[in-house]
């Protein structure tokens, strides 16, 4: 993991923790917070890493917080959070479960398509902190926790000490967030054995409170053997160092489409690729270097964000998607040797059911806005405002674009005489195939 530049930050004893992993099988957690319906890219780091310890043999569990989402966790922000309605929280948490557990099976996948032994893995379970949280009352919560949590650590902790000091101030709901992270982190240690918590490196003060109240609550460990470890996973930025995540806007959700997260990956910067291509996929280091040196000698031909795009992909939505949304990417943007130029092709990079079926005499010599209509599911105002626009493109590639509201479907658009391509906008494709 630390190879790959997954590790920021280590709580605890690095070199026991690494012996630790090295020598035994052991129980290690990571949280998701549910406050919104879809995790981002930015989640994909400590699931990656979660993810390679479950590779490597030990049992991972992947908490939601469905609790703790009700107090929100101040780390990393400014103002205090905004309260959301329950229902709409107890959605979340259901999509947000639903989104950790397809990860899970198809990481699994494209793990084994990599080489990974099924049979040296571990176990992996996904949980929500309800289930204790949510049974145990006020009162014995701060008799048998809050005794043992000092008010000064509390206030020193970068999440709190921020806030504090920007004159915004924080409620006692967020202020006692990272009491409950810490009880989550015990309850684990007690009643699952786990030692070990990974979270982003905007959540140590977290970690380190869990690793401390863990300390309180059990018989204190030799003076030279540490009781539980944190590993802090860097942020994922660009190039400059920005951030990339859904407060900052430049991000894109786990719940988009195969394309979509083909094409956010396929324009990474050359600077991020090498570093998206060791945290984000299971190809291995030395062939991370070749794809990089041969990506340096044409960097116009941009191999390394395709590698990273088409194995993302693979990933979270399995092979057959990689190679549609690669297909489809050809098929807008390719040019030369990427370039899609048959009818067959074009249906290939297209599910079944994106296909449009449209007579010859539906189509041919028809005014594009009214073939839009049927095709594209648009108005006829629609379709004419963007023609108007420029914004409707004809051919693989994009290669003529059409501007007037009422041009005619030449036969020369179409594609061996039986594909009509539409490129929409900057990336809706639709593929009509014209029938007799």
């Amino acid at each position: 993991m630390k190879e790959r530049g997954l590790v920021s930050a280590v709580a605890g004893s690095e070199s026991a923790l690494s012996g630790l992993l090295s020598s035994k099988k052991i129980t290690a957690y990571a949280g998701f917070d549910p406050s919104a319906a879809s995790l981002h890219i930015g989640n994909l780091l400590p699931l990656m890493s979660l993810l390679h310890l479950y590779l490597n043999g030990h049992r991972i569990l992947a908490l939601v917080g469905d609790a703790t989402v009700f107090i929100g966790d101040p780390s990393g922000r400014t103002t205090e959070r905004a309260k959301q309605d329950s229902s709409k929280l107890q959605a979340s948490g259901k999509s947000i479960r639903s989104q950790i557990e397809t990860f899970l099976e198809t990481a699994s996948a494209y793990a084994t398509a990599k080489g990974y032994n099924v049979e040296e893995r571990g176990k992996k379970e996904l949980i929500t902190n309800w289930s204790w949280l949510g049974e145990i009352s006020l009162v014995d919560f701060l008799a048998n926790v809050g005794r043992h949590v000092r008010v000064g650590q509390m206030l020193a902790r970068d999440s709190v000490k921020g806030r504090m000091e920007s004159g915004a101030g924080i409620n006692y709901s967020e202020f006692s967030y990272q009491i409950l992270q810490s009880y989550d982190f015990y309850h684990l240690y007690k009643k699952e054995s786990c030692i070990l918590q990974v979270g982003g490196n905007d959540q140590f003060g977290n970690i380190t409170a869990g690793i401390d109240l863990i300390g309180r609550l059990t018989d204190a460990p030799p003076a030279n053997e540490n009781i539980a470890y944190g590993i802090t996973v860097p942020l994922l930025t660009t190039a400059s160092g920005e951030k990339l995540g859904k407060s900052m806007g430049n991000s894109v959700n786990l719940n988009g489409s195969p394309f979509e997260l083909y094409q956010f990956f396929a324009k990474a910067e050359d600077a991020s690729a090498e570093t998206y291509l060791r945290v984000l996929t299971l190809l291995p280091v030395e062939e991370i270097k070749s794809v990089m040196e041969r990506h340096n000698e044409r960097p116009e031909d941009r191999l390394a964000q395709k590698t990273l795009a088409r194995e993302v992909v693979h990933m979270l939505h399995g092979e057959e998607a990689a190679k549609k949304a690669e297909a489809q990417s050809a098929v807008l943007f390719g040019k030369g040797e990427d370039s899609v130029s048959s009818a067959d092709a074009i249906l290939q990079g297209f599910e079944k059911g994106d296909v449009v079926q449209m007579k010859r005499g539906t189509v041919v010599g028809e005014l594009l806005a009214k073939v839009m209509k049927t095709a594209a599911g648009m108005s006829r105002g629609q379709a004419n405002q963007v023609l108007k626009a420029g914004g409707v493109y004809v051919g693989p590639g994009g290669k003529h674009r059409v501007t007037e509201e009422l041009a005619q479907v030449d036969p020369s658009w179409l594609v061996e005489d039986r594909v009509l391509l539409l490129r929409i906008g900057k990336r809706r494709l639709v593929a009509v195939e014209v029938v007799a």
